[in-house]
């Protein structure tokens, strides 16, 4: 059995109460490593290209707008990172697939289903 190193993630949310609740959530997963919670797009993309993450996860509280314009320059770079968005309502599912997300999640869904996603962002493989 290899060890698998713990993926590089970055937050963006807004800071507050439901960046610490997302924070939470994330940190019960040990493939992961939250290096930073960022509280908007613009400074995020600084810290991508910082700290070359391999996990985004970009929270319900930004606009729709901002998150589908984080993901597509995110997706456009040269090292493009797994990007897992959780949206506030379906609606907003379809706008952040097409964007390019890798993973989209209610931000109301279990842990169970939280746990699911992050453990098939962070699988190695191709």
């Amino acid at each position: 059995m290899h060890e698998q190193h713990a993926v590089v993630t970055i937050v963006v949310s807004r800071p507050g109460v439901m960046q610490q609740a997302l924070r939470t959530s994330l940190s019960v997963c040990p493939a992961i490593t939250v290096l930073a919670s960022i509280g908007d797009g613009l400074t995020a993309l600084k810290q991508i290209e910082t700290l070359h993450p391999g996990l985004v996860v970009i929270d319900a509280n930004l606009l729709p707008e901002e998150s589908e314009a984080l993901i597509t320059t995110i997706k456009t770079s040269h090292a493009p990172a797994r990007c897992l968005v959780f949206v506030q309502s379906q609606r907003h599912e379809a706008m952040m697939r097409a964007a390019g997300a890798d993973a989209v999640i209610l931000r109301d869904s279990s842990a169970g289903e939280l746990q699911a996603v992050l453990a098939r962002l962070t699988a190695p493989g191709p």
